[in-house]
C-alpha cells in the first residue's frame, strides 16, 4: 500500500509540482529536490524507497546521478527510475549498465505513473520476502557434513541466481555474440577478421561493450561511404580512434596536425630522425622538443574520444574486428567503455540543443562586448573565456575549432552559451564551409 518516501529530482518546478500533488493524492511521502547534486545529498539524510531521476538537469545529468548512487553501497538497492523524454533511445540504454530499475517517458499520464511506481516498488518488496526466505531457510537447514561445508553451504535465492544469470549473460557476449555477428552479411575483414557484420543489425556501443566485457584486444574498423574509423582497443579499453573520412588524414599524421597542431616540418624533421634510429615518431617529437609526452598524451586523449563520440551516432557501414594491436605511441591511453558510452550519450543530447542555435560550422559570429570586468562578472568558464576571444566577426566556427586546440564539441557548446548569454551575436553573411 501507498506511504512509501519517494524522492523526485527535477530542475523543473512545474513537473515537481505535478509529480508531487499525483503522489501525495495516493499517500506517497514526497521529497523533492532541483538538481542532481542536491538529490545526492537529500537521498543521504531521506533515505527514500524510491527515486524519480530526470534526465536533462543541470550541474549533474540524470545517467550522473544514476551512476554515483548505484556505486555507493547504501543505494545499490534502491530502486531508480530514470525520467526521460527520449523513450527508447535514451532511457532502456543504460538500465542495464547503471542498475536503474525502469525508465519512464514524458509527458506521462498520472495513473501510468502510479502503476509504474506501484509496480517498481511491489517487485522490490517480492525480492526482500525471497531473499529473507531463504536465508531462513539457510539457518534452519541441517548441517553440512564435515569437510564438506564450504561446497554445500546454501548460499541464498539471490546469489544463486545471480550466478545462473552471470554465467548465462558471459556466455552469450562470449559465445553466441561474437558467432551471430561474423555469420552477417556484408564483413569486409576477410579470414583474419574474428567478428564482422552491418551496423543496420548492430549497434557502435553494443559493439564496444562486447569487446570491453570479453577484455579484448585489437583493431575495430567501420567502413561507411564517406571514409573509415579504426578503433583501437586493449584488454578491453579504447587506446586510440582515428578516423580518415572525406579525404581527411588518419592515423598518427591526423593526430599530430589536426588535435596536436605539430607544423609539417616539424613531423617531417621528426619522421627523418624515426626513420633512421628506428625509434617511435612520438618518442623523436619529444626528444626534439617538438611536442612533450604530457601535451601529447592529452592530445591523443582528446583525439581518440571525438572520434569515438562521432563513430557512436553512426547508424549505418560495415565493420569488422580482427587482430591487429594498437601502434605504440597509444600507451598513454586507456579509456573505459562504460565512461566513453556515458559521455557519447551526454553530449549526444546536448547536441540537439546546440543544433538549433549553430546548426552548422560555417557559421560567423561577432562579440558583443568587450569589457573584461563584465565577461568576468558572467562568470564564464575559462574555456568559454578562450573560444569568446576568438569571436571576431571573421572566423568561421570551423576555423575557431582549428585555431582552438579543442574539440568541435567544447567549442560548439561554448559558443552556445556565449549566445544564450547575449555576449556574441550571428553575423548576416556567413562563409559557407564545413558542417556539423
Amino acid at each position: 500500500m501507498a506511504g512509501e518516501k519517494i524522492l523526485n529530482i527535477d530542475d523543473s518546478p512545474t513537473v515537481q509540482r505535478l509529480i508531487e500533488m499525483i503522489l501525495s493524492s495516493q499517500g506517497y511521502q514526497v521529497v523533492l529536490a532541483s538538481d542532481g547534486e542536491e538529490g545526492i545529498q537529500k537521498a543521504k539524510s531521506e533515505r527514500p524507497a524510491l527515486i524519480l531521476v530526470d534526465f536533462v538537469m543541470p550541474k549533474m545529468n540524470g545517467y550522473q546521478v544514476c551512476k554515483t548512487l548505484k556505486e555507493d553501497p547504501e543505494f545499490r538497492d534502491t530502486p531508480i527510475i530514470l525520467v526521460t523524454s527520449k523513450g527508447d533511445k535514451v532511457g532502456s540504454k543504460f538500465v542495464d549498465v547503471l542498475g536503474i530499475s525502469e525508465y519512464f517517458t514524458k509527458p506521462f499520464q498520472p495513473e501510468e505513473l502510479l502503476s509504474k511506481i506501484r509496480e517498481v516498488l511491489d517487485k522490490k518488496a517480492e525480492e526482500a520476502a525471497a531473499a529473507k526466505a531463504a536465508a531462513a531457510k539457510a539457518r534452519s537447514a541441517p548441517a553440512p557434513a564435515r569437510g564438506a561445508a564450504a561446497a554445500t553451504a546454501p548460499e541464498g535465492l539471490e546469489a544463486m541466481v545471480t550466478t545462473i544469470v552471470k554465467r548465462i549473460l558471459d556466455d552469450f557476449v562470449q559465445n553466441t555474440l561474437p558467432a551471430l555477428i561474423s555469420k552477417l552479411p556484408g564483413g569486409k575483414g576477410g579470414g583474419s577478421a574474428s567478428i564482422q557484420g552491418n551496423l543496420a543489425a548492430f549497434r557502435i556501443v553494443e559493439l564496444m561493450q562486447m569487446l570491453s566485457l570479453q577484455r579484448q584486444s585489437g583493431r575495430l574498423v567501420i567502413t561507411r561511404r564517406e571514409g573509415e574509423a579504426e578503433v583501437f582497443v586493449k584488454d578491453g579499453a579504447i587506446v586510440f580512434a582515428g578516423t580518415t573520412m572525406n579525404g581527411s588524414i588518419g592515423g598518427i599524421e591526423g593526430l599530430l596536425k589536426k588535435s596536436c597542431r605539430v607544423a609539417e616540418d616539424g613531423l617531417q624533421h621528426a619522421r627523418r630522425i624515426a626513420e633512421m634510429t628506428g625509434q617511435p615518431l612520438d618518442g623523436v617529437l619529444a626528444q626534439e622538443k617538438i611536442l612533450d609526452q604530457k601535451t601529447f598524451g592529452a592530445c591523443l586523449k582528446r583525439h581518440t574520444e571525438s572520434v569515438v563520440f562521432k563513430a557512436m551516432e553512426w547508424k549505418d557501414g560495415d565493420f569488422f574486428f580482427d587482430s591487429t594491436l594498437a601502434p605504440v605511441f597509444a600507451n598513454p591511453v586507456a579509456l573505459k567503455v562504460d565512461d566513453l558510452i556515458l559521455e557519447g550519450t551526454r553530449r549526444s543530447d546536448e547536441w540537439v540543443l546546440i543544433q538549433q542555435k549553430i546548426p552548422n560550422f560555417s557559421m560567423v559570429f561577432e562579440p558583443l562586448i568587450g569589457n573584461a570586468e563584465e565577461l568576468t562578472r558572467r562568470g564564464l568558464s575559462d574555456m568559454d573565456l578562450k573560444v569568446f576571444a576568438m569571436v571576431d566577426g571573421r572566423s568561421t566556427v570551423q576555423e575557431v575549432i582549428e585555431r582552438a586546440m579543442l574539440s568541435d564539441f567544447d567549442v560548439a557548446k561554448s559558443m552556445f552559451i556565449l549566445l544564450s548569454v547575449n555576449l556574441i551575436r550571428k553575423k548576416s553573411s556567413p562563409k559557407m564551409t564545413a558542417t556539423l
